[in-house]
């Protein structure tokens, strides 16, 4: 089991090493580069480029700007914003709560909801109630995220004025308003989360009753609740555990168009805003954020999987 435990954090080091890499050469690629944001285009002359590439160190081979980035990156120093001349790693520590937040919110209400909404179906597959919460969800899962947001937007400026706020307010600073803030948002992405963890808890659970030990349980003369509340849906989890891991690292980089529509100063909204203005260290820093949170979410994920099922404990 440590074994298990060392050689997967071993590999999550290896991949996030080739991470960084990776998000260090798409940055290089872009056609421009740092100087033309500081120094400007119209009325620039040379030297004054030569000059600002090599106080930045873009003067220096490709490998050596990456080592110098990666060494101050493991530090925390991701460099400052050509536009905003704040640091990044500032930007990010204010970014990176909302956004985890909000995944965090909307994993717990989809899986409050979609988890047990799966088990039902599932219970009662092809028949009325299996038909009406398939139908219900999976409605809600064909609209497009930013319909739901505007039509919330709509009806929550109308009709819902209490639930309704427009500008995103922190919890230190007034603990109601920012529940208001946070309100729509939480509904615009919960829909279609709930409905994905839905299916997948009720195709999960479908080929579980279906196994040999479920029907030798039931010859056995086990109360049904208990094979398939207890023993079935025991079974059933890990490949819900393993969605529910996997949506969580999608939505910490997916929450860009929610982030937008209700100005939710998150990550997404970030790096939009730095994609806009040509920020190229806050656009390379938030993605490395993004890919290392995905990638460690599905390590955590796989390291519960001996816990959640006993036959790989040995492997």
């Amino acid at each position: 089991m440590l074994k298990m435990i060392v050689m997967r954090l071993l590999g999550v080091a290896l991949v996030l090493l080739a991470v960084s890499a990776l998000v260090f050469a798409f940055g290089a690629l872009i056609p421009g580069d740092m100087t033309s944001v500081i120094v400007g285009q119209e009325g620039a002359t040379q030297e004054q480029f030569e000059a600002v590439r090599q106080r930045l160190g873009l003067d220096k081979p490709l490998p050596v700007q990456y080592v110098n980035w990666l060494a101050n990156a493991l530090q925390g120093d991701f460099g400052t914003s050509p536009i905003t001349g704040r640091s990044v790693a500032s930007d990010l520590v204010r970014q990176f709560p909302v956004s985890l937040e909000l995944a965090l919110l909307t994993l717990l209400v989809s899986t409050a909801i979609g988890l047990p909404a799966g088990i039902v179906a599932a219970v009662h597959a092809n028949r009325r109630l299996d038909v009406l919460i398939r139908v219900t969800l999976l409605f809600t899962f064909s609209v497009p995220i930013f319909v739901i947001g505007i039509l919330l937007l709509l009806v929550g400026s109308r009709w819902a004025p209490d639930l309704f706020h427009v500008s995103f307010t922190p919890w230190s600073e007034d603990p109601v308003m920012h529940v208001r803030s946070m309100a729509m948002p939480l509904l615009t992405i919960a829909f279609p989360i709930t409905a994905m963890t839905m299916q997948m808890t009720r195709a999960s659970m479908l080929e579980v009753l279906h196994a040999p030990y479920v029907v030798t349980a039931r010859a056995g003369g086990v109360r049904e609740k208990r094979i398939e509340y207890l023993h079935a849906l025991r079974n059933a989890l890990p490949p819900i555990v393993t969605f529910i891991g996997f949506q969580l690292g999608i939505l910490l980089g997916g929450l860009i168009v929610v982030e937008q529509i209700f100005s939710l100063p998150g990550l997404g909204r970030g790096m939009l805003e730095a994609i806009n203005t040509r920020d190229y260290p806050m656009v390379t820093a938030t993605t490395l954020v993004f890919a290392t949170a995905f990638v460690i979410i599905n390590a955590l994920v796989d390291l519960l999987y001996p816990l959640l099922d006993p036959r790989q404990r040995g492997r």
